[in-house]
């Protein structure tokens, strides 16, 4: 299963904090926004469980206001 996980930051957000959750298990791929959310994070597991895991470890890392979690249903390629 594939999920997104967007997420808000506070004051101080660094290149650190980019670099923290690269090194989380599952996350796949980490996309910088402009607008209310700062940054969009793809992530991979096995199963919901396992999903919990990576998004409660995401949730550890300082500076993370809040974060919001999407489900990937189905996808297409161009």
């Amino acid at each position: 299963m594939q999920a997104f996980i967007m997420v808000k930051v506070g004051p101080g957000y660094s290149r650190e904090m980019v670099k923290e959750i690269l090194d989380v298990e599952g996350v796949e791929e980490i996309f910088e926004l402009t607008g209310d959310i700062d940054m969009l994070v793809k992530v991979r597991a096995t199963d919901i469980e396992d999903l919990s895991r990576t998004v409660f470890k995401i949730r550890e890392t300082k500076g993370i206001v809040e974060t919001d979690t999407r489900l990937i249903i189905s996808s297409q390629k161009a």
